[in-house]
């Protein structure tokens, strides 16, 4: 079975974004934290927290402000995410025993189902 491309997997976040979006990492980029490597390390404790999840500006403009500020709350209904902490509203930091590319995969449903609610519910939704 031939892998889901990007425009099959969020054909209506796609939709809102007014740029070219060929690769996952520009909707979502997960990366482990890792306290060698932690540049927020102020921010949240990589004891605590084993992956960070950065939300891109064209994101936030796609979804608008309320929609986009559902993220935290819809990934913290994923019962394989134990700990979730909003640190800057496109910086999220998980606990999950998940693979990078299973964290990325779910992102990405959370993120095109407020797309897709946008879309049903208009604009101003």
């Amino acid at each position: 079975m031939r892998e889901k491309t990007l425009q099959e997997r969020c054909p209506s976040l796609l939709e809102l974004i007014d740029e070219e979006i060929d690769e996952a990492y520009q909707l979502a980029v997960v990366d482990p934290n890792i306290e060698e490597e932690a540049d927020e390390a102020d921010v949240f404790d990589p004891t605590e927290y084993n992956w960070m999840i950065y939300l891109p500006e064209r994101v936030a403009e796609a979804l608008g402000e309320e929609l986009f500020a559902r993220v935290p709350e819809e990934l913290e209904k994923v019962e394989t995410f134990e700990e979730i902490y909003d640190a800057e509203g496109d910086l999220l930091a998980l606990r999950s025993e998940l693979s990078e590319e299973e964290i990325l995969q779910i992102v990405l449903e959370k993120l095109e189902a407020l797309a897709r609610r946008k879309i049903e519910e208009g604009e101003d939704g």
